[in-house]
């Protein structure tokens, strides 16, 4: 992994921001019910609604494979065949791979297996030494999406339809620690607003 040749961006902003930004087609977007099959390999992808799911991303800079998966779902909790679906998508040897990881709720009643979707996603990205971003819990609503146009990630999160980020918050990082339970930014990428 030492030939990354691009760093991402990880822009975090409002869902009404969000929604104004990010204009793909409906194909390229991840939709119910929140399993493999809904994925979206492309130049651009987006979803929504994340909240106790895991969305996860791989790029290679050109395209992205994005996958939101809900763990109420028995068949998301398939994890070998859900890394076999991933293999067959997408080259896990190519050196310019990227991850992105945000979901899960820890301790959510509806929904008690949401931690076990995400730590598949991180065990995943280390054993195929994907160098990776990830997003954890907090209690807000978020969209993604990736332009490879712009290499760039987009979070909107419902938090920030409330505040103006920039005063109560002053740094995505101070805002990234107010949203998320945990969060991790990795070398090849950079956190902005």
């Amino acid at each position: 992994m030492d030939n990354i040749s691009f760093q991402s961006r990880i822009k975090i902003t409002d869902i009404t921001s969000f929604n104004k930004e990010v204009r793909f087609p409906k194909k390229n977007y991840v939709n119910y019910p929140w399993t493999k099959k809904e994925s979206v390999l492309a130049d651009n992808a987006a979803t929504t609604g994340v909240f106790d799911c895991t969305a996860a991303g791989l790029t290679d800079g050109i395209r992205v494979f994005l996958l939101h998966l809900c763990p109420t779902f028995e068949e998301n909790k398939n994890f070998k065949n859900i890394e076999n679906f991933i293999r067959k998508k997408i080259d896990l040897s190519d050196s310019n791979l990227q991850g992105f990881i945000l979901g899960s709720k820890n301790q959510n009643l509806d929904s008690p297996d949401s931690p076990l979707v995400f730590d598949f996603f991180e065990k995943f990205m280390q054993k195929f030494n994907i160098p990776y971003s990830s997003f954890r819990g907090g209690n807000f609503i978020h969209n993604i999406a990736y332009s490879s146009s712009k290499d760039e990630w987009v979070i909107g999160s419902s938090l920030l339809e409330h505040v103006d980020k920039k005063t109560v918050f002053t740094s995505p990082e101070k805002a990234c620690e107010k949203i998320f339970d945990k969060y991790k930014i990795a070398e090849c990428d950079e956190l902005y607003w």
